[in-house]
């Protein structure tokens, strides 16, 4: 990198207040956009990076769950990420429901098949990656041996020859845990190869397919590594350890991150919308207000419901995880979880439970319109709604602390990062802009798709499955949820 400074007074009377500006040189750093009146708040706007990232792993240890958490992540902050899955075009020629036969190094016909639908694969995703920009690419495959791995990297340096932004890093998944082995076995068999086969026999034949791939297995090391001074790799042991070489690039260290907080343990996650408030009633939108009495009511009848799928939950692992913001609505809402909570006998020693208030679960920030009502926002900000309609996504609401969409997604990142790394169930109170991007990230959405999400009052549960998570909705029959929505939304 090359670096230059500059020095600007900050006062118009010469004082001695600077500010310094620092100018880097970087040919993988793109700052066409950054023309004045032409600026962007999205650093993957900025960086010119193309991710190739191959996983490599025996079946069962999370390879397909890793590689959906990366897309959804990277879509979630705005880099464009597609997955593909060597699985999956098998499944997509006709080979749904192949038996451990066809996983036999020794069968060579079919070992040709599965390298040609590797490379296929890979082609696939090459043909894909744009030029320009950020943008990452994953190849959900085993790839246990080195030669295969030998085939990946030739492929990817010739197609660098024409792309300087493009690298390959590999992700290898190694699980020794046996409880944890168990559980992801326990998920695979739900995938469409054993859809509708009889438990005990899909469980024997996946085991046979496991030892197919053993007898072949050949994990990244230091030698390989060795012998080659640009490979890059992390590796991830029980999704606990986690070693990371030759990582560079701002949207590599984004995956490092990103696999620090990811687990393999089954949990749920369950998303409550908030309660109606004393300026729902009355049209008003920001403030702390307190909750109405059908708001009250609302998150009665959901605390019950709550209670109920957290006592039924299988799995309870650690302890409950409660995260909500810092308004008093949150708080009480909390209050009302725990004291339901008490009365079941769930959760019931203290310690089982941890109660985590955060700013950065507050609801999007409307600034200069905070508390202020319809009538006050058509006199006062004319222009404002119709700015909103035209980019919800990047529509900033005026005056300090206001916020946009890609803001919120921002700060979001952090307490996301809670929920990941969370071994236990969780539970999220919160209103719908900071809802909609919880749903969002585990759902896989798009940051553009993020402010058009509709978020219907009551309960969200999020299961952890083989490849991400599956969502459904429980209604809350009693009271009302919050209104609370800028100008345009529509609520449900």
């Amino acid at each position: 990198l090359k670096m230059s400074s500059q020095q600007s007074p900050l006062r118009a009377d010469g004082g001695l207040a600077y500010r310094r500006t620092t100018f880097y040189s970087n040919p993988s750093i793109d700052f066409s956009d950054l023309k004045t009146g032409n600026t962007t708040s999205n650093p993957f706007n900025v960086f010119q990076e193309r991710l190739v990232i191959a996983m490599i792993g025996l079946p069962a240890r999370g390879k397909s769950y890793i590689s959906a958490s990366i897309t959804r992540y990277m879509r979630f902050m705005g880099c464009p990420a597609k997955l593909f899955n060597a699985g999956k075009l098998r499944r997509t020629e006709g080979l749904t429901g192949t038996d451990a036969g066809f996983f036999d190094p020794k069968n060579t016909s079919a070992a040709a098949h599965r390298e040609s639908m590797a490379m296929q694969c890979l082609d696939d995703l090459l043909e894909w990656m744009p030029l320009n920009g950020c943008a990452v690419g994953i190849l959900d495959a085993t790839n246990t041996t080195v030669e295969r791995r030998r085939k990946l990297i030739d492929r990817c340096r010739e197609e660098a020859k024409f792309d300087a932004g493009l690298r390959l890093i590999f992700v290898e998944s190694v699980v020794n845990d046996a409880v944890l082995l168990e559980q992801n076995y326990r998920m695979k068999l739900e995938n469409d190869d054993y859809r509708g086969v009889d438990a005990e026999r899909s469980a024997a034949d996946f085991r046979e397919r496991v030892r197919k791939y053993e007898s072949v297995y050949e994990t990244l090391t230091d030698a390989e590594a060795g012998k080659d001074s640009l490979l890059c790799y992390i590796k991830l042991v029980d999704a606990r350890q986690l070693v990371a070489h030759n990582i560079r690039g701002y949207v590599g260290q984004k995956v490092v991150g990103l696999l620090g907080n990811v687990h393999l343990s089954p949990r749920t996650i369950w998303i409550v919308l908030g309660g109606e408030t004393v300026n729902d009633n009355e049209g008003v939108i920001g403030g702390d207000p307190g909750l109405s009495a059908e708001g009250e009511a609302y998150l009665d009848g959901a605390c019950q419901i709550l209670t109920s799928l957290v006592a039924a939950s299988e799995t309870k692992e650690g302890r409950l995880l409660v995260l909500t913001g810092t308004a008093r609505r949150y708080i009480d809402a909390v209050e009302r979880l725990h004291a339901a909570l008490d009365a079941a006998d769930v959760y019931a020693v203290p310690s089982d439970r941890m109660t985590l208030t955060l700013a950065a679960a507050n609801d999007l920030c409307e600034g200069l319109m905070d508390s202020t009502s319809a009538a006050e926002w058509e006199s006062s900000f004319p222009d404002e709604a119709a700015a909103r309609a035209a980019d919800r996504l990047n529509y900033r609401y005026p005056g300090a602390g206001g916020e946009s969409y890609r803001d919120l997604v921002a700060r979001c990142n952090d307490f996301l990062g809670i929920l990941e790394q969370s071994a236990g169930d969780s539970v999220v109170f919160c209103d719908r802009a900071v809802f909609r991007s919880i749903r969002g990230y585990f759902l896989a959405n798009s940051i553009e798709e993020i402010p058009f999400l509709e978020i219907q009052p009551g309960i969200l549960e999020l299961k952890r499955t083989n490849h991400g998570f599956k969502a459904s909705h429980y209604s809350v029959d009693v009271g009302l949820a919050t209104t609370k929505a800028g100008p345009g939304t529509k609520l449900y």
